[in-house]
């Protein structure tokens, strides 16, 4: 009786260790492959947090740039930015 206990505990380690392989190989192939096709769609530039629960976010989508709002109930879209100032203008404007 012993020796079917052994065999079982071995089969059923054996499955578990497969089960476990192919969820490894899963996340490690799909879902690659799916971040990869959304790779550089939306981009966070920035976040600043203002409490525990609200954020800033400067997000870049293509080649716009919003300021987006959120907190744990909603997400709100503040303002389409502008194209970014040049460095030379910003060091004209402190030395003013």
């Amino acid at each position: 009786m012993g020796h079917y206990i052994v065999h079982f505990a071995v089969y059923t380690m054996a499955m578990i260790g497969l089960i476990f392989f192919a969820l490894f190989v899963y996340k490690k192939f799909a879902l690659s492959s799916i971040s990869l096709n959304r790779k550089g769609i939306l981009n966070v530039e920035d976040a600043l947090g203002l409490s525990t629960r609200k954020t800033l976010y400067i997000i870049k989508a293509g080649k716009e740039r919003f300021l987006i709002a959120a907190d744990l109930e909603r997400t709100t879209l503040i303002s389409k930015l502008e194209d970014e100032v040049e460095s030379s203008s910003i060091t004209e404007i402190k030395t003013e």
